[in-house]
């Protein structure tokens, strides 16, 4: 069974204070642990946007990611976070003192994004739908960056806010036709957007078997 968001989205202290019953669905042992490193990227990386965005739970995080660095692998990952840090943009613009450019490596990131997609609407679907249907996929600093079809979608009776811990992780659903709109909040501090096609629904509209 595979943790839908990742068990360590959830910092120590939060699962302490609230014994959540956490998601979970089943997976493939080997796909499983192909995304581990992924997931352990997405949740440091995360760290500057939280900070930044949601400073209370930024510190949650900072106290959580002290925590870990007693890890072989978490100094590691840190060193080549910070390899990828810089004091001066592509512009030539010297950034002031202890302000850093930090780059995201965006194809991990969309990695965990679109495998916990996949396990929220295996969960609500009870079927699995497969990577090559993610059609679309947006990461939202703000809700201002949310592109409108998504926003229009959380008036959709049936998009409510789900979520297990709301501060750490939680989602609106939307499906429109062929079309499974997400919202996926995490930490209270940015967001993926993400589009998958209901494989049944096109091959019922193109005429083949809907089964």
């Amino acid at each position: 069974m595979d943790h839908v968001p990742p068990k360590q989205f959830h910092p120590k202290q939060t699962r302490n204070e609230t014994n959540p019953n956490l998601w979970t669905v089943p997976t493939h042992k080997r796909c499983n642990a192909e995304y581990r490193e992924d997931e352990e990227y997405f949740y440091h990386a995360a760290y500057p946007l939280v900070q930044k965005t949601n400073p209370v739970m930024g510190e949650v995080f900072h106290r959580d990611l002290a925590r870990r660095i007693r890890r072989p692998q978490t100094p590691a990952m840190v060193r080549n976070l910070l390899r990828d840090c810089r004091t001066v943009t592509d512009a030539g613009i010297y950034l002031p003192p202890r302000v850093i450019e930090f780059n995201l490596d965006a194809r991990r990131m969309e990695r965990v994004a679109i495998k916990i997609a996949q396990g929220l609407l295996y969960r609500d679907q009870g079927r699995h739908i497969p990577w090559e249907n993610c059609k679309d996929i947006r990461l939202c600093e703000s809700e201002t960056d949310v592109p409108e079809l998504y926003r229009l979608s959380w008036s959709a009776k049936e998009a409510k806010v789900q979520s297990v811990i709301p501060r750490v992780f939680s989602y609106r659903r939307c499906k429109f036709d062929s079309m499974h709109l997400l919202s996926m909040c995490c930490w209270e501090a940015f967001m993926f957007c993400v589009l998958f096609e209901d494989p049944a629904v096109h091959r019922g509209l193109s005429g083949g078997d809907d089964k």
